[in-house]
C-alpha cells in the first residue's frame, strides 16, 4: 500500500509506502483543524484534519467522551492541505472546504445521511500555493488567498470566482504571498496579512477596492481574527507581538508580546477581548486586552488662545500623563 504526491510546482513525486498495520491518523504533520458541534452528517460532534499528506480526515467523538474515531478520509489533493473550512446551512455544517499546495481548493458536501462524502468539486483560479480560507457564515462568503498574492472571493452555489482581488501582474493585493485572511461575518469586509507586515482592507462589493491599511507590524502576518461587529480586528505576527487594532481609527489599541519566537494562530472571542494565541516556542496562551489597552489620543488643539482653553488643554496632558505612564 502507498501514498503518491505529485506536486506540479516543483515538478517532483513522492512515494509513501504504508505498514499495512499503520494507525488511521495522518501519515504527516497536521496543518488545519477545523470543528462542528452539529453536522449534516448525523454526528452530533466532529473533527475535521487536514495534512501534510494531502488528505482530509473526519473524527466521530463517541456520546459519553472517549477517543474519538475516523469516520472517512478524503484523498483528493496531490499536496499539502492547508487550511480548511466548513459552510453551515443554518445550524448545520453543509460541506467542507479544503485549501492546497497543489494551486486548487476542493469542496465537498454529504450524502444522505450516512456520512459519506459525496463528489467532490475542485475550484480553480490560484496559481500558486493556496495557504488560507475564510468563511462568513452570515453571508454564506467564502474567500482564499495565497502565495499568488491574490484574493479570490468565491459563488459558492456556481462554484466560480465572484470577485478576485489582485488578479492582474500590475495590482497585486500585497507584494509578496498572502498567509493571513479574515471575512467579516456579513461578508463586507475582507481583511488579509503577507509576508510584507502589512494588513490591508477590502471591500469585496466595491469592485473589490481597498479601504485601508494597518501598519506596525515588522515581520510576517500569521493570522487575523475580525470582532462579530466589524469594529476591531486581532492579529498575530513573526515579529512575536499579538496587536488589537481600531479598523475605524486604523490604529493599534494594545498590544501583547508574550512570546519569545513568532506568534503563528490565534482566536479570539467574538468582541476580541479575549484571545488565544500559539507560537513557535511551543506554548499556547490565554490573555486579555484590557489591561494593555492604548490611551486614547489627546484632544486637538483649541484654535483659540484663550485662558480656560489653555488651562483645560494643560490639565488633560497633565491626566494622561499621570494615568498611562
Amino acid at each position: 500500500l502507498g501514498w503518491v504526491c505529485m506536486s506540479a510546482s516543483r515538478k517532483s513525486v513522492t512515494l509513501t509506502l504504508l505498514d499495512d498495520g499503520a494507525s488511521e491518523g495522518h501519515r504527516f504533520g497536521i496543518n488545519a483543524l477545523a470543528s462542528t458541534c452539529a453536522s449534516a452528517w448525523g454526528s452530533s460532534r466532529e473533527l475535521f484534519t487536514g495534512g501534510r499528506d494531502g488528505s482530509v480526515r473526519c473524527w466521530r467523538e463517541p456520546e459519553g467522551g472517549g477517543v474519538p474515531r475516523l469516520r472517512f478520509t478524503v484523498d483528493e489533493h496531490t499536496d499539502w492541505v492547508n487550511d480548511l473550512a466548513l459552510l453551515t446551512d443554518g445550524d448545520l455544517t453543509s460541506a467542507v472546504v479544503s485549501a492546497s499546495s497543489d494551486r486548487t481548493i476542493k469542496l465537498w458536501r454529504p450524502e444522505g445521511e450516512t456520512g459519506t462524502p459525496s463528489k467532490c468539486y475542485t475550484l480553480r483560479q490560484h496559481t500558486d500555493f493556496v495557504k488560507v480560507l475564510g468563511y462568513a457564515a452570515d453571508a454564506g462568503t467564502l474567500a482564499s488567498a495565497g502565495c499568488d498574492c491574490c484574493v479570490v472571493v468565491w459563488d459558492v452555489a456556481r462554484l466560480a470566482p465572484r470577485v478576485v482581488i489582485g488578479g492582474s501582474e500590475g495590482a497585486r493585493a500585497h507584494g509578496d504571498s498572502i498567509y493571513a485572511l479574515a471575512v467579516k461575518l456579513d461578508g463586507g469586509l475582507i481583511a488579509t496579512g503577507a509576508v510584507d507586515a502589512t494588513l490591508r482592507l477590502w471591500d469585496p462589493r466595491a469592485q473589490a477596492a481597498a479601504v485601508g491599511s494597518l501598519v506596525g507590524h515588522t515581520d510576517v502576518v500569521r493570522g487575523i481574527a475580525i470582532s462579530a461587529d466589524g469594529g476591531c480586528l486581532v492579529s498575530c505576527s513573526s515579529d512575536r507581538s499579538v496587536k488589537l487594532w481600531s479598523i475605524g481609527q486604523r490604529r493599534v489599541q494594545a498590544e501583547l508580546r508574550p512570546h519569545s519566537d513568532s506568534v503563528f494562530c490565534i482566536d479570539v472571542d467574538e468582541s476580541c477581548s479575549r484571545v488565544l494565541y500559539g507560537g513557535r516556542d511551543g506554548l499556547v496562551l490565554d490573555n486579555s486586552f484590557a489591561a494593555h489597552a492604548s490611551p486614547p489620543p489627546p484632544p486637538p488643539p483649541c484654535s483659540r488662545r484663550c485662558t480656560a482653553c489653555t488651562a483645560t488643554a494643560s490639565a488633560a496632558r497633565d491626566e494622561i500623563a499621570i494615568t498611562w505612564t
